[in-house]
């Protein structure tokens, strides 16, 4: 008789002849079944095993570990298939751990999870290893044991396996002048310009929409049916948009060696600098500010190019005034500033500060340096406490720096030139900063107005981003486009794009502004002259069109 080695409800450990242990569960439908051989578990794996066809390579799912002699012996077999065991039952499973053999080899084991839960997991395990082949082996006594649950994942894994993705997945990029692109659309506005740019040179643009609170494998799957329908040459993604957190999209896209392009146009440290399983050999990143860069690398980026903004020259141009008298006359002033006050996303970023960090914030808001990393500002004892935070806690306290440093930035500005016939276009918040009789109207669509305010405004002054710390925003472009005048704040890049005095002016702090409207206001010949050669600059290099020729050839170099 076997001797009853160990009990619980439901399942025990029972001693086979052999002298092993094998374990006896309570079937679904209640009758008792042994899920290993009472003679020899051992030898019954090995013959099972040895039954069994498979290649030994790529995906080997187990459903039913029971105590996992089989597995032992598929592991000894097949040292290069990973290995992923799905048990229905936790307890069957923690028996295993205590009596069975060494499981070292395994890659994953899924125990306790429903059928859906069991099958997302699969699924995203699937997408991060790009499709490799995937085989099954169903522990027959576990699948008669737990018929309900067994069956349908071995129906749904089985049609997997009849399905051969990874071939039609991974092909040649590059192979003819005019390539197909697929674009990640969440809607951010650079998407439009760069699609129409692409479009210019003859490139197909296909447009994946996604939305920013869908998983990682959600996204996925609409991408993969995409690629397989127009087979892109590569991705392209704004501000790592479309890429989640965990890098399931990664590396889902690295294992089948498809490109990705991301043009960072907000600082990749408040992005992914917190995230670096999204870092891959197969993403490009492209900066609007090149000082962002070497943090990049840092990270284990090893493509990361300088590619600044630009203009859609089809869109800010010269107005004629007859023909657009009506919508230019609204937006008629001697000086215009469009911008956000930036108060909500103080708010917003500074609620995620620990309340002991938030006078710190607010002390290198107030002293703030564009020019120097966050950490180089803070003192001995500040640095201790900023050290204990995790990297996403880092990331959210530079942004609530950054924010706050721009709202007080913005606002001195703005204050210097509030009476000389300045006109804000931003947010409500603007109302409660300046004085009750600033001229305050509502935030300008891009598309549909702000050509028309560039055109009817004499000096439109821009005051940069405090995340920019030598980049240039896209309004150095948009203003000249249109023909128009421009001042703005001194940049050390703006001067590899403009040339100082002759295409742009600039302010050095904050106290030259005023005189400098006012200079400008009396000489609008001076002001003419600048923005015709501001335009012609900007028609000669600062397109679009330019930007992409350039991400383009780039993406060829390194990947075809």
């Amino acid at each position: 008789m076997n001797a009853m080695l160990s009990a619980t409800k439901d399942i025990s450990i029972v001693q086979a002849k052999s002298g092993k242990p094998s374990i006896r569960v309570t079937c679904e439908d209640n009758s008792i079944k042994t899920l290993h051989s009472l003679y020899d578990p051992e030898a019954e794996a090995k013959s099972t095993v040895g039954a069994f066809t498979f290649n030994g390579k790529g995906i080997l799912v187990v459903l039913g570990l029971g105590l996992g002699y089989h597995v032992a012996e598929l592991s000894r077999r097949y040292p290069e298939a990973k290995i992923i065991i799905v048990e229905s039952n936790a307890a069957i499973y923690e028996n295993a751990m205590a009596y069975g053999p060494e499981l070292d080899k395994v890659h994953e084991i899924l125990t306790g999870l429903s059928y859906d839960q069991a099958i997302h997991k699969l699924t995203e395990i699937q997408l991060k290893t790009g499709f490799i082949p995937i085989t099954v082996f169903p522990l027959s006594s576990s699948v008669a044991a737990f018929p309900s649950y067994y069956a349908p994942l071995l129906t749904s894994l089985k049609n997997t396996e009849s399905i051969k993705l990874w071939d039609k997945l991974r092909y040649r990029k590059f192979n003819t002048d005019s390539l197909s692109i697929l674009m990640i659309d969440s809607g951010y506005f650079l998407l439009t310009e760069a699609e129409k740019a692409l479009r210019s040179y003859g490139h197909r643009v296909i447009r994946v929409h996604v939305n920013k609170k869908d998983r990682g494998d959600r996204i996925i799957s609409g991408i993969m049916e995409t690629i397989l329908g127009c087979k892109p040459d590569f991705l392209l993604t704004v501000n790592h948009l479309g890429l989640d957190e965990e890098g399931i999209l990664t590396d889902f896209l690295t294992s089948i060696e498809m490109p990705v392009a991301s043009w960072y146009v907000d600082s990749p440290n408040l992005i992914v600098k917190a995230f670096n399983k999204n870092v891959s050999p197969f993403i490009a990143l492209f900066m609007w500010d090149r000082s962002y860069i070497n943090d990049m690398k840092s990270m284990g980026f090893e493509i990361v190019e300088y590619l600044p903004l630009a203009t859609d020259e089809k869109l800010f141009r010269p107005l004629i005034a007859g023909k657009h008298r009506k919508k230019l006359s609204k937006f008629i002033c001697d000086i215009s500033f469009v911008g956000n006050s930036m108060v909500e996303p103080v708010y917003k970023w500074m609620d995620r500060v620990n309340d002991d960090m938030k006078p710190i914030a607010l002390r290198l808001s107030e002293n703030f340096n564009r020019s120097v990393n966050i950490n180089e500002m803070l003192m001995d004892d500040e640095m201790e406490q900023y050290s204990r935070l995790t990297e996403k806690g880092k990331m959210d306290f530079e942004a609530a720096v950054i924010w706050k440093a721009t709202f007080i930035y913005r606002l001195e500005c703005i204050n210097k030139i509030e009476s000389q016939g300045l006109k804000i276009f931003g947010d409500k918040h603007w109302k409660n900063l300046l004085d009750s009789n600033a001229a305050i109207y509502p935030p300008v669509n891009y598309y549909k107005e702000l050509p028309y305010l560039f055109n009817a405004c004499k000096i439109n002054f821009n005051a940069t981003s405090m995340q920019m710390k030598e980049g240039v925003n896209q309004r150095v472009f948009d203003v000249p486009a249109c023909g128009s005048f421009l001042l703005t704040d001194d940049q050390s890049s703006l001067y590899e794009l403009f040339e100082r005095g002759r295409e742009v002016i600039t302010y050095k702090n904050k106290e030259e502004i005023s005189g400098l409207v006012t200079y400008y206001l009396k000489n609008q010949s001076a002001m003419e002259r600048i923005a015709e050669n501001a335009r012609n600059r900007v028609l000669s290099q600062h397109t679009y069109r330019h930007r992409l020729e350039k991400m383009i050839e780039c993406m060829k170099g390194n990947y075809s």
